[in-house]
């Protein structure tokens, strides 16, 4: 048998790629993945993108190419679905790239749980799994942005479509078989949409813990502080920590501070930083203190109390039980927020609408009407 990898081709030229699109244009589905540094910008830098279509194998230098409206077209042919494993992070690669994300996509990690094989399977156990095979991840830190790229990144690269290739019909098919297949496509479509309609810069700081033990101006200040960051780090394309760290923006909002000298007693807040923003900061801190009742957002929801805990706990058990009958990862089916959130409300989040409404969430909106 030929070695896949002995025909992979190298794409660095705009009249290349236009030729391969016109031939992946005939393919049942894409393989998708790419490679790229993030290790000192707040956006990421692609350094490769992989394809692999009817058994073949591409690798796509996107520092050469030019003209991508052949590939976006491609990314958004709904006919065509792109199969990616783990796609978070890709999905910011495309939308920088591309200003899109492929459509529809299958994450075959998200398909892996539907399927009962494990929640959050890394790719390597996902590639063992399905088809009992070991693959190598040394090449996952090196430089992507090196050229040439060395023979052992570009192996690392194809390898990663060659398989995705065998997985997808395997778990389309398991999930076809135990009537699933529309999960995964409802799942992999939020996913999607979340990617191309991102967070409001304003709405950062509902990603720091114990966000509860602020008064709701403090948590103004945190998140004037956080919509504030975000708008620097982007400017500079910096990560957000080298501005200023998550934890140091809470202790910020927390004390409040009202001159550089209580300003410079936050921990972990350097000097450079209080040179480079302090002012700003104090200015920022100031306008919060003014801000009417109207301007603050809703108090963050506390800990859930005893009783509300041991409700968790009955729901999670429900969905365990939920997760078995339909052999797949628990995990996916029932995430611990979206449950504090009906806990709170009484109300079925938007997370548990559509497939799984019917599977758990109406029997956990009863639970919560007994108690």
């Amino acid at each position: 048998m030929t070695d896949p990898l002995e025909s992979c081709l190298y794409i660095d030229t705009d009249i290349a790629l236009n030729e391969a699109c016109t031939q992946w244009a005939k393919a049942d589905f894409l393989a998708i993945d790419t490679e790229f540094i993030r290790t000192d910008t707040f956006y990421p830098i692609a350094g490769l993108l992989q394809v692999g279509a009817e058994g073949r194998l591409y690798l796509i230098d996107p520092l050469e190419i030019a003209d991508w409206s052949a590939f976006t077209a491609l990314l958004r042919r709904e006919d065509l679905p792109k199969v990616i494993h783990s796609c978070s992070e890709d999905l910011e690669v495309f939308q920088v790239l591309f200003q899109c994300v492929p459509q529809p996509l299958l994450d075959t990690q998200i398909g892996a749980a539907l399927a009962g094989l494990g929640f959050g399977l890394s790719y390597q156990k996902l590639i063992m799994e399905c088809l009992g095979i070991h693959v190598e991840k040394g090449e996952t830190r090196s430089d992507w942005l090196r050229r040439p790229l060395s023979e052992s990144q570009c192996t690392y690269a194809a390898l990663d479509v060659l398989y995705l290739q065998r997985v997808y019909p395997l778990l389309n098919e398991r999930l076809a078989a135990k009537g699933a297949l529309a999960w995964w496509l409802e799942d992999c479509a939020a996913i999607t949409a979340q990617a191309e309609t991102p967070n409001a810069p304003e709405d950062y700081y509902l990603r720091i813990k114990s966000l509860w033990k602020l008064s709701r101006l403090q948590q103004y200040g945190l998140q004037q502080l956080c919509a504030w960051r975000e708008v620097e780090a982007k400017e500079r394309n910096i990560p957000r920590g080298r501005v200023i760290k998550d934890p140091v923006c809470f202790e910020i909002a927390r004390q409040m501070p009202s001159d550089i000298a209580q300003l410079g007693r936050i921990k972990d807040l350097s000097p450079g930083s209080i040179r480079r923003y302090g002012e700003a900061i104090l200015t920022l801190i100031d306008d919060c203190r003014g801000a009417a009742g109207s301007d603050l957002p809703p108090a963050a929801p506390k800990p859930l109390s005893p009783a509300q805990t041991q409700m968790l706990k009955q729901m999670k058990a429900v969905g365990e039980t939920a997760a078995a009958k339909l052999d797949i990862a628990p995990e996916v089916l029932l995430k611990k927020r979206d449950l504090e959130e009906l806990i709170r409300s009484g109300k079925l989040p938007q997370a548990l609408s559509g497939w799984r409404k019917s599977v758990v969430g109406e029997d956990l909106l009863r639970l919560g009407e007994k108690n």
